[in-house]
C-alpha cells in the first residue's frame, strides 16, 4: 500500500475528504510527514516491535571499541535498542559456541577498574547508546578471532514517499490507518470521532497482543522440585535444599 492511499482513507476517517476524493499535494505533503513521524515513534515502542534481527559480526584481536549503525564497523541500520548480544567462539568451528554476553550499565562500564585487559573470549559489553552510531566497547579485549551476534529490534518499514508501495505484517495496515487519523486531526483543525479513537486503541492493542515477548520464569528446584519421591524444600539455615518424605 502506498502513503497516499493511506493518508487518503485516514483523511476520510475525520471527514476531511469524502468518499473518491483525493488529497491536495501539499496536503500529502504534510500528512506524509506526520506518517514518517508516526512510524518512528513506533520503533521506539517494544510490543509495535514484530521480531528481532540477529546480525552477526567478526571481532578484531585487540581491538576493544566498534561503532554500530550506517556506515559503522558494524554496518547495519542503528536499531532503537539491542536486546541483548552474545560471543561466538570458533575453538570447534564444526559448531561454534554462542555464550551470552552480559550488557553493562554506564555504571557497570565505570566500575571495571582495568578496562585493556585481553582474554579469548569477552564477557561483557557495554553499549553507549549514541547518535548516529552506537558504540560498544568489549571486556575482555579478544585475542583471538571470535564474532559477535547481536538481537536487536527490528525497525518497521517506512514510506520513502507518497507512492512507493510499502507492505507492513498482518494487522498493521488498520492500526496504522487509525491512528494516522488521530495524528492528522489536529493537523487539519477536526475533531477525532469517537469511534475513530477506539479503533486506533483497539487496531494498536492487537498488535502488542501479538508482539508480547514470552518471559520465560524459573523456580530453584530447592523450592518447587523433587527427587525419589521427596518434596525439596528450601532451608534458609544452610541457604541450600533440604529434603522432606
Amino acid at each position: 500500500m502506498t502513503a497516499n492511499d493511506l493518508i487518503a482513507s485516514a483523511l476520510r476517517l475525520i471527514g476531511v475528504l469524502a468518499s473518491g476524493e483525493s488529497p491536495s499535494q501539499a496536503e500529502s505533503a504534510d500528512a506524509l510527514l506526520i506518517l514518517q513521524q508516526m512510524l518512528d515513534s513506533w520503533i521506539a515502542e517494544r510490543m509495535m516491535i514484530f521480531t528481532l534481527t540477529i546480525t552477526e559480526f567478526p571481532l578484531i584481536a585487540g581491538q576493544q571499541t566498534y561503532t554500530l549503525g550506517s556506515g559503522g564497523n558494524f554496518n547495519m541500520a542503528r536499531p532503537a535498542r539491542i536486546e541483548r548480544m552474545g560471543i561466538v567462539s570458533f575453538n570447534n568451528v564444526a559448531q561454534p559456541l554462542e555464550l551470552p554476553l552480559e550488557m553493562l550499565t554506564d555504571q557497570g562500564w565505570a566500575a571495571i577498574p582495568v578496562k585493556l585487559i585481553t582474554s579469548s573470549l569477552p564477557q561483557m559489553v557495554y553499549d553507549d547508546g549514541a547518535f548516529p552510531l552506537r558504540n560498544l566497547s568489549f571486556w575482555c579485549i579478544p585475542n583471538v578471532p571470535v564474532s559477535v551476534r547481536i538481537y536487536a529490534w527490528q525497525a518497521l518499514s517506512q514510506f520513502p514517499d507518497n507512492f512507493t508501495d510499502v507492505t507492513f505484517p498482518p494487522a498493521y495496515l488498520k492500526a496504522i490507518r487509525y491512528n494516522l487519523a488521530v495524528d492528522l486531526a489536529p493537523e487539519f483543525g477536526r475533531q477525532v470521532p469517537p469511534e475513530v479513537g477506539a479503533q486506533a486503541v483497539a487496531s494498536k492493542a492487537v498488535i502488542k497482543s501479538i508482539n508480547a515477548p514470552i518471559v520465560e520464569t524459573h523456580v530453584d528446584e530447592a523450592i518447587s522440585g523433587t527427587m525419589g519421591g521427596s518434596k525439596r524444600i528450601y532451608n534458609w539455615l544452610t541457604d541450600g535444599p533440604s529434603s522432606r518424605s
